[in-house]
Parts: structure tokens; C-alpha cells; sequence
């Protein structure tokens, strides 16, 4: 059998703000609102008829984000998987390691969650278990081939130079491998009776596609193809690549890819997937991989912990000497989240660790889940307090796995907006794990980012950074019910709403008007769906033009005959002016308020 496929690495690390589970502005990304979307209109949309003909993987955070933002061209995704399972009796979608952490850097325990998320995040999308994985940066080790064959996974996808040796005849010898693409899969086997099978893809093709202008013309493209199918006695002819090379990277990629692929139908080719071409194939030479490699770093795996020269949009006399302080600081911090989480936890869940494992069916599916979740997880005994509790314990853990993300090493300085991201997933774990245990560990963390210099003398180092650019991404749900009321103010209408993963009900809504100005004084419930955290919140937002307006509120404990009390005192202030309403708001709220500037802009 000769045939034919390319795999498109479709990823973008997760870009959410953890307070507000949305994506705020990128002004970098303009005209567009935020990267996400604007690689999606350049390529994820223009590929949709590229997906049924190619070998695909796209990573669970996006998915995630494109089923909530780009929901058709989700469903695009998914049925082609379908489509090619019935053509090929294959899918032609890989699932991912869930957030594209640099498994040979990652603790074992770590590399299995990875592994067990990503597999279950692509089983809940695509309704059946993958038999391939893609390694983010195809960074491997024999610790991770084990687990993923552990789980099931049949086969992935590598260089050629991370081939070390193999037994290229049935003589049994091993010789050196030629570190040359090879059209059939090669056999790693590992400890026990399981093994994993591993593509070696063409490099030099996939270099010229990516980087030369091979993808301006579907000509010059199918020659390309053409020419190395025409050296090819048998297997199969296959090359990686991100996806965003069609159409993001390459403007007119997806429209050359797409006209590529059905002059190779045309021309009698076969186009098939992985999983399709193992099962005609009869006989696998073995091979040992070379240990701790990836694709995009000469040096192995240091271009995510060290100044190893590999960067991406640095400038002239550039370092990357940050590097190491930074993997320092996220090492040294997720080693105390996970004594806090299996600390706290084992009071709480029945098994700690399997209930960390599952918790990706809430990531996926939804808060709605979070309730039957707790059910069969906690202990019989645990109280309102202590669903709390774990549910903030399993989202620590979340921010604990995000802040690895392997894009805030990748580029070329700490100020990156990758870079930055991850630090805001670590300010979030440490807020939680102050939450749950009392324990601040936000000092010992900033002691180690301080030691991390930017190229950027305005940026100072990853303290300042901290101080600067992550902190100020923090919102409280004291904040996001601020945001709430204020912007029911403006329309008038103060409505049951689900805003920022936070659920608000209003119980009560005074409304009191004298020409220009207007009063609204009441209560709403808020839940914050994430921890299923009900919160009332007395309020009252006193708008004195069409644009200007002040904001406060508090958590109320009282009873009724209390907020009737307080309510009325403020109608009364109200109608006596001003200056009594304001003296009457700052004795029953404090001086504290929210003006216009009190609206979060995410938009």
C-alpha cells in the first residue's frame, strides 16, 4: 500500500483570565477581539473542508474555547472525525495532552493526569477513545510512552533524529538509526507486555512546507508531494506541521491545501490516517526513541527551562537567562499546591487522587456537573463548607497544571503574553490554596521571579512583571457583582443573569427616580458556579447622569426586618438630597465604591 497524509497540530494555549473564565482583549491581536479568534477566522474556518482528507489534533483548552465561541466550526471539527471513521473504519482526529505541558519536565503523577484528561476531553468530544496522542512539542520520554500505553493509546507521532536505534531487519541486530523519515511506523516496547507504535514523520517536507513558500501555489505544492511519492516503493508518505501554517502562518495555505488534496484524489492517490494505515501493515521494525527530545529545540528539552538559544521573536543580544528562574519558581510552587491538595483533600474525598483524575468531566462539561461530581467523590459526612472547600482544592489543582503551559517558555522573553498568562494561573492556585489552607505562598514564589530578568529594561524582572501586569487581572466576586449591578443600572433592568461564572438572582430591587438621579437599593444572591458558593449581596447604585454612578455593596447576614430598615433609611436619605443619601451610604457600606470605571472590559 503507498498512501498519503498530513497532520495538522491545531493548538493555542489556554488564554482565559481565571477570575472571569473569559478571554479579555489582546489589543495585539487586532482588528480582532483576542488571538483565538482571530486565528479562527484565518484558519480553523478556512480548513473546515481540509479536516475530512487530513490526520488532525486540536488541543481540549481550544476545543473548550471554540465550542463556546465558534460553535459551528466546532461541529465542522467533530464531523469530520465522524466522516472519516466511516470512510476509513479510523477516525482521523489525535488527542492531545490537555494543556500542552512538556511531559519529560513533568512529575509522573502529572504526566498521567495529562494523559487521562486529554483522552477523556477528546472521548466526551469526539464519542470514542483515541488511538493517538500528540506529545506538545513531541517532547518525549520513556516515563510517557509507558502511561500513554497504559491508557490505551496505540501510536504517536515523532522526529526522525528522536529515533535513536532499531532493528531495521528479523536478524534481530540494532543499529543506529539514520535519523531519516521512514513510511512505516516503527515499535517501542516498554515495561510489561505493552508497547506504543511511533510515526517518524518527513521532516524536510514538513520544513519546506512550513517555512518556504511551498503553500503559494497548489502546483509547486502537489510537485512536492508528487516527487517523494514517486521515490516511494510502499507505506505511507506523511508530514506534521501546526495547523496554523493553513491559512494563519500561510495566508493562502488552507485554499493550497485544500486544491492539493483533491488533485492527489484525483490523481489515484490514497488519502488515509495513521490509526487506518497501521492496520494493513504486517510486520514493525523495533526502535528505541532518544529520551528527553522534541521537535523544536536542538538541545532536547531546554528550550523550556534553560538559555539554550532556541527562541522565537526575540531581538539582537537577546537572552533567555529567565528561563531558569521561572521553571524555578512554577516547580518550587506547584510542589507545595500538591502537598496542600492531597493535605486537605484526604479529609474530604474519598480518594483524593481519583477525584483529581475525574475532575476533568466538570472542566468539560460544565459547572452543572460540579454537584452530582461532589456526590460520588466526597466523603458521606462533608457539609456545604466542605464542597466548598474541594471544589476550590480541584481548581487550585487546574491552575496547577495551566501555569506549565509550554508557550511561557517558548518565546523569546518573560513579558510575553504566554509568559505573563502562566504567572496568572500560578496567582490564582496561590489565592486558592490561601483559601482552603491558610498558607501564603505568594512570597516565596515572587522571591524566585524576581531572579528572572527581562531583555526589556521598562519590564524589570518577573516580580515587577507580577506586580504590573498579573495582579491587576484579578477580580473578586466582590468586583464581577460590582460589574453586575452597574451595568443593570444603565439598562434599567436588574434581571436574573449568568455573568463570569457567577450566577445572580436579584430578591429585591428598589427603584426610586427624581429627575436626573436614581436610586436602586436591594439584594441579590449570587452563586459562583465554579464552587457552587451562594453569597448574598445587600447593594445600591446611585446614578447621577447618564454616565456617572456609585456603586457599593456588601454580603449580607441580616434578616429581613434588618434590610427593611436599612432600605428605607436610604429612600428616606434619598429624598432629602445628596449629600444625606451619600453620608447614609458610607455609614451602611463604607467608604469603599464603584464608579464607571468599575466595569470590567472584556469586549
Amino acid at each position: 500500500m503507498k498512501a498519503f497524509t498530513v497532520h495538522g497540530h491545531f493548538y493555542q494555549p489556554p488564554r482565559e483570565n481565571p477570575w472571569l473564565q473569559e478571554v479579555e482583549r489582546q489589543e495585539s491581536a487586532a482588528p480582532y477581539h483576542d488571538w483565538n479568534e482571530r486565528i479562527t477566522r484565518e484558519c480553523y474556518a478556512k480548513n473546515v473542508p481540509n479536516y475530512p482528507l487530513i490526520s488532525f489534533n486540536f488541543g481540549p483548552t481550544l476545543l473548550g474555547w471554540m465550542e463556546k465561541k465558534a460553535p459551528e466550526i466546532y461541529e465542522e471539527i467533530l464531523e469530520a472525525d465522524r466522516t472519516s471513521l466511516e470512510t476509513l473504519d479510523h477516525g482521523n482526529a489525535m488527542a492531545q495532552c490537555f494543556n500542552h505541558i512538556i511531559m519529560p519536565l513533568a512529575k509522573r503523577e502529572d504526566k498521567e493526569l495529562q494523559v487521562v484528561w486529554g483522552a477523556r476531553d477528546f472521548f466526551f468530544r469526539f464519542g470514542r477513545w483515541p488511538e493517538g496522542m500528540w506529545l506538545p512539542e513531541m517532547a518525549v520520554d520513556l516515563e510517557t510512552l509507558e502511561i500513554l500505553a497504559e491508557e490505551g493509546i496505540r501510536f504517536v507521532i515523532l522526529a526522525p533524529h528522536q529515533i535513536q536505534e532499531w532493528q531495521p531487519g528479523k536478524d534481530g541486530r540494532w543499529k543506529p538509526y539514520p535519523g531519516e523519515f521512514y513510511p512505516f511506523p516503527l515499535y517501542q516496547e516498554l515495561p510489561g507486555s505493552k508497547g506504543i507504535y511511533i510515526f517518524p514523520y518527513h521532516r524536510e517536507m514538513g520544513s519546506k512546507v512550513s517555512f518556504d513558500q511551498i503553500l503559494d501555489s497548489p502546483r509547486a505544492f502537489l510537485e512536492l508531494i508528487q516527487g517523494y511519492l514517486d521515490t516511494l516503493d510502499q507505506g505511507l508518505l506523511h508530514f506534521a506541521t501546526d495547523g496554523e501554517t493553513f491559512g494563519h502562518h500561510k495566508k493562502r495555505g488552507a485554499r493550497t491545501l485544500q486544491a492539493t488534496l483533491q488533485a492527489l484524489e484525483r490523481r489515484g492517490v490514497t488519502l488515509t490516517n495513521f490509526a487506518a494505515f497501521l492496520e494493513s501493515v504486517e510486520w514493525t521494525p523495533r526502535a528505541r526513541i532518544r529520551e528527553n527530545t522534541s521537535w523544536s529545540c536542538a538541545h532536547g528539552v531546554e528550550r523550556w527551562r534553560a538559555d539554550c538559544g532556541c527562541s522565537t521573536g526575540g531581538q539582537p543580544g537577546w537572552n533567555q537567562k529567565w528561563r531558569a528562574p521561572l521553571r524555578e519558581a512554577m516547580d518550587w510552587l506547584k510542589d507545595h499546591l500538591d502537598r496542600i491538595f492531597y493535605k486537605e483533600g484526604e479529609g474530604l474525598f474519598k480518594d483524593p487522587r481519583k477525584a483529581l483524575m475525574g475532575y476533568v468531566d466538570v472542566m468539560v462539561q460544565g459547572p452543572q456537573l460540579l454537584s452530582p461530581f461532589l456526590d460520588a467523590h466526597l466523603l458521606s459526612r462533608a457539609s456545604r463548607e466542605d464542597r466548598i472547600k474541594a471544589a476550590k482544592l480541584l481548581e487550585m489543582a487546574r491552575m496547577g497544571q495551566y501555569m506549565f503551559t509550554s508557550c511561557g517558555w517558548f518565546f523569546a522573553d518573560i513579558s510575553g503574553l504566554e509568559a505573563v498568562q502562566n504567572m496568572t494561573f500560578a496567582a490564582r492556585a496561590m489565592e486558592l490554596a490561601r483559601e482552603v489552607s491558610g498558607i501564603y505562598l505568594e512570597d516565596g514564589y515572587l522571591d524566585r521571579l524576581y531572579k528572572a530578568k527581562s531583555n526589556i529594561p521598562s519590564e524589570g524582572n518577573g516580580l515587577e512583571i507580577y506586580k504590573r501586569r498579573v495582579v491587576t487581572r484579578r477580580f473578586t466576586t466582590r468586583d464581577i457583582t460590582a460589574h453586575y449591578l452597574i451595568t443593570s443600572a444603565f439598562s434599567c433592568r436588574f434581571k436574573e443573569t449568568t455573568l463570569f461564572q457567577h450566577c445572580f438572582t436579584p430578591s429585591r430591587a428598589e427603584r426610586l427616580e427624581k429627575g436626573p438621579i436614581s436610586l436602586c437599593c436591594g439584594l441579590v444572591e449570587v452563586t459562583h458556579l465554579t464552587f457552587q458558593e451562594e453569597t448574598p449581596y445587600l447593594f445600591s447604585v446611585l446614578k447621577y447622569c447618564p454616565q456617572d454612578l456609585h456603586c457599593v455593596l456588601k454580603p449580607w447576614e441580616g434578616d429581613e426586618e434588618s434590610l427593611e430598615k436599612i432600605l428605607e433609611g436610604l429612600q428616606e436619605a434619598f429624598h432629602r438630597g445628596i449629600t444625606h443619601l451619600i453620608r447614609e451610604l458610607d455609614r451602611v457600606f463604607g467608604p469603599h465604591f464603584y464608579g464607571p470605571e468599575g466595569l470590567i472590559n472584556v469586549v
